[in-house]
C-alpha cells in the first residue's frame, strides 16, 4: 500500500493555495504552513504547522504538470476531517498490536512515525500489520469541529 487513504468519519474539501514549487505526491497528508497548503513532514502538528488533511488528487512535480501550477500559489483541493476520521496508512517499521491508542508523529506526507511522539498528531486505533496501521486524526487543524 502506498500513501494515505481515507477509511471513515466526516471530511470536507476545502480550496487552500498552496506552497510556490513545492511538490504534492497523491493521497498525502497536507499541512497549513503560514497560510498556505504543505506537504506534512516530521514537524507535522506543532502549533505553527498543524495538520491540515489529505490530498488525493494527482501529483504536483515541476516536470508531470507544467510550471505553472507547481511554481505558484493556486489553491488545490485538501479532504479535511471536520470531526472524527479516519485513515489508513504506512508506518514505519515496528508497530505492534500493543501500540493500538498510542498517538503518534508522522514521518513524512505519507508514513507514521511509530517511534515519533513529539506532536501525536494520530492515535493508532487498528493494528493491520508492523508496517501499516488505521489512525484517527487525533491533530488537526479542523478535526475536533463538531
Amino acid at each position: 500500500m502506498s500513501g494515505i487513504h481515507i477509511e471513515s468519519g466526516k471530511w470536507t474539501t476545502m480550496w487552500i493555495p498552496k506552497t510556490a514549487s513545492t511538490a504534492f505526491a497523491t493521497n498525502s497528508f497536507v499541512d497549513l504552513n503560514v497560510g498556505y497548503a504543505a506537504p506534512s513532514d516530521s514537524s507535522s502538528g506543532s502549533s505553527d504547522q498543524p495538520l491540515l488533511g489529505v490530498y488525493q488528487m494527482p501529483a504536483i512535480t515541476s516536470g508531470t504538470t507544467g510550471t505553472f501550477l507547481y511554481s505558484n500559489t493556486a489553491k488545490i483541493p485538501v479532504q479535511v476531517p471536520i470531526g472524527p476520521a479516519t485513515v489508513r496508512c504506512e508506518t514505519s517499521t515496528g508497530l505492534a498490536t500493543t501500540d493500538v491508542g498510542k498517538q503518534m508523529d508522522l514521518a513524512d506526507s505519507d508514513t507514521v512515525n511509530h517511534a515519533g511522539t513529539t506532536y501525536g498528531c494520530v492515535t493508532l486505533v487498528k493494528y493491520i500489520s508492523t508496517t501499516e496501521g488505521i489512525y484517527t486524526i487525533s491533530k488537526s487543524i479542523y478535526a475536533n469541529v463538531a
